[in-house]
């Protein structure tokens, strides 16, 4: 969590990082020319191939553009993976948030760049790629690797109550049409 606490406290200082700073530039938006159902053994490789850059975060985006990607996993308690539509948890406060998966802690905010990158999406409308990593708790996840399973809508983006009684941020995503099917794992729930 002290890491979280200094990502904020840091965050708070304009005059060491104004608004914006943080942006992620070298994203694009759409389609990675990579097929649907591309799958990759590590994030890093999903990174190298232009599907999702971050090796660990799982919101990639800007603060004025909108997310370009997300990687869904099992990171997140409040996580919701229906397939053709998801619920998705933001990013922040974890016990820690750089070494996987952790319990909830404390609040998120919209503040958070990533979280305020994926809201945005909302309001530009634009798709963003979605990225499936091994989570037992989802018949759609890969059991193991990470797939590149298309492009989906964020529909809306709140705050809701985490089952850990923190705030969350909450994303609605909706996936397009007319892309193949996403394999189900029989091996998962």
């Amino acid at each position: 969590m002290a890491a979280e606490k200094l990502r904020k406290k840091l965050m708070e200082d304009t005059s060491l990082f104004p608004p914006g700073s943080f942006d992620q530039k070298d994203g694009h938006l759409g389609s990675p020319n990579v097929p649907v159902l591309t799958t990759f053994l590590t994030r890093k490789e999903c990174s190298e191939r232009g599907v999702h850059a971050p090796t660990t975060a799982g919101i990639f985006g800007s603060t004025t553009a909108g997310a370009y990607s997300i990687c869904v996993s099992s990171s997140y308690e409040d996580d919701k993976d229906n397939g053709e539509t998801l619920i998705y948890t933001g990013t922040g406060g974890q016990e820690d948030s750089f070494g996987g998966a952790g319990p909830q802690v404390a609040d998120q905010t919209f503040d958070h760049p990533s979280n305020a990158a994926l809201k945005k999406s909302v309001e530009t409308k634009y798709p963003v790629r979605v990225v499936r990593g091994p989570n037992r708790g989802s018949r759609y996840a890969p059991e193991s690797g990470y797939r590149y399973d298309g492009l989906y809508t964020v529909k809306s983006a709140y705050m809701g109550k985490g089952r850990s009684g923190y705030a969350i941020c909450k994303y609605d995503l909706e996936r397009l049409p007319n892309q193949p099917p996403i394999p189900i794992n029989t091996k998962n729930k």
